[in-house]
């Protein structure tokens, strides 16, 4: 698919009745919530899913596997789907990759497995009554599914939200697909020389080893270009977050000049006219915390993730961590059994927050949904999801990890690594095998 087809996206569009009188009666207030639900169920079961990416919509597709009569809808607010996995191969110019491989049409497998995908952005749950309400209609659900992926929060960075604007303009995260990965794409090709930042974000974010992958590509592209330029990477941990022996490895021996990691570098402020970020630098040896600052000539900004405000603003709970809570070893919400919780937006387990685990956990849920509304046993905690994740450390070798959820005897859901720390070449085709093999079984 090329840019032009990108026009061609469908964007289901539905009418909004609009009701309205001067001083109504109570009666006339009854009638008016009673009708307001521009969408009822009419005595049909429908499961609305509230988020497109690749938790959601395969979930959607799972759930038709199982039940072809339920309405099935897809509500999500862009209006295309730009991968994130895989991005940073397009990002760190990787031979043969182009930005048409991270693009692709959620109509196709709404034709083909018979489900709706709305474009349009959900605002409100009323729980009590089950409807959702979004910019255009209110619906009536059956059964709900979260799939929210995640929100930029800028405080952690000492920002407010002029401040937090600013920075999202200018240094995109591109932790969303679209227009922020076309901005960074730019900035990294156009940068002549000088220090390009990237931050890891605070707490629990999206895809661990991405910003560390990110780096490493980037710095590739800056040594291939023959560019007097370094990548510094501002970690607030002691190592990264994941595959730290490989990506360290890489940096020491594939971009000694080209690329700097500093760990325990806690960001607290960014001067975006002046380009500079202060940061608490602690240093374990000493044992003592420093106030320091970088002036930089670019930056890939990533900020700390959060769920989003659907989450509390509906009375869900949610984990101390602030994402959603579940009852284990399920994927419904705590205090909701009609409501489900998937994707990167789930907190309750140690699932790492990666496409591939939400795609093997939106499987799972959709093939358990599709059983409960025929009546079946979902058989909830019978199956359990896995991941893998390949990063590449160069334009054509990389290092990857696995993950094998389980029950353990306590009833607790725990995860199994098995770690692949070597830089090998073969990581590359497997990338791009494990890449098509998700998204054809996602798409086709």
């Amino acid at each position: 698919m090329n840019r032009r087809d990108l026009l061609k996206f469908g964007t289901l569009v539905t009418a909004t009745t609009v009701f309205g009188a001067a001083t109504p009666s109570k009666d006339e207030v009854a009638k008016e919530k009673e009708i307001a639900i521009s969408k009822p169920l009419n005595n049909k079961d429908r499961v609305i899913i509230i988020g497109g990416g690749y938790a959601g919509l395969s979930v959607a597709k799972n759930i038709r596997l199982q039940n072809k009569k339920a309405q099935v809808i897809v509500f999500e607010p862009k209006n295309i789907f730009a991968s994130c996995p895989y991005s940073n191969l397009w990002f760190g110019a990787v031979p043969n990759v182009k930005y048409d491989d991270l693009i692709f049409s959620p109509l196709e497998p709404a034709s083909k497995y018979d489900f709706d995908v709305v474009n349009d952005k959900v605002i409100s749950i009323d729980r009590n009554k089950k409807v959702i309400t979004t910019l255009s209609d209110t619906y009536e659900y059956s059964l709900l599914v979260l799939a929210t992926g995640i929100e930029y929060d800028y405080s952690t960075f000492g920002l407010n939200d002029e401040e937090a604007k600013e920075v999202y303009t200018r240094f995109p995260a591109s932790y969303s697909g679209g227009f922020e990965q076309l901005s960074l794409k730019k900035n990294i090709e156009k940068f002549k020389g000088g220090t390009f930042v990237i931050t890891v974000p605070k707490g629990g974010y999206r895809c661990p080893p991405a910003p560390y992958e990110r780096a490493a590509l980037i710095a590739d592209y800056f040594k291939t270009k023959k560019l007097n330029a370094k990548v510094v990477i501002l970690d607030p941990r002691e190592k990264p977050a994941a595959k730290a022996k490989g990506f360290l490895k890489a940096y020491e021996t594939l971009y000694k000049d080209y690329l700097e990691y500093r760990p325990n570098s806690s960001i607290t402020k960014i001067d975006v006219d002046k380009k500079t970020i202060f940061f608490d630098k602690f240093d374990a040896k000493e044992q003592e915390t420093t106030k320091e600052s970088l002036v930089f000539d670019d930056a890939n900004i990533i900020p700390s993730n959060k769920a989003s405000k659907l989450l509390v603003n509906s009375g869900l709970e949610v984990t101390p961590e602030g994402w959603g809570k579940v009852k284990a070893p399920t994927f419904r919400s705590s205090n909701d059994d009609n409501i489900y919780i998937v994707g990167d937006v789930l907190g309750e387990y140690p699932f790492p927050k990666s496409g591939q685990m939400a795609h093997s956990c939106g499987i799972i849920l959709g093939e358990q949904i599709g059983k409960r509304l025929n009546k079946e046993d979902p058989k909830e905690g019978s199956v359990f999801p896995h991941n893998v994740c390949y990063s590449l450390v160069s334009k054509d070798s990389g290092i990857y990890v696995t993950h094998e959820a389980y029950q353990d005897v306590d009833g607790s859901v725990k995860v199994k690594t098995e770690l692949f720390e070597d830089i090998d070449k073969k990581t590359l085709e497997a990338t791009k095998a494990w890449y098509v093999g998700v998204t054809s079984n996602i798409f086709e």
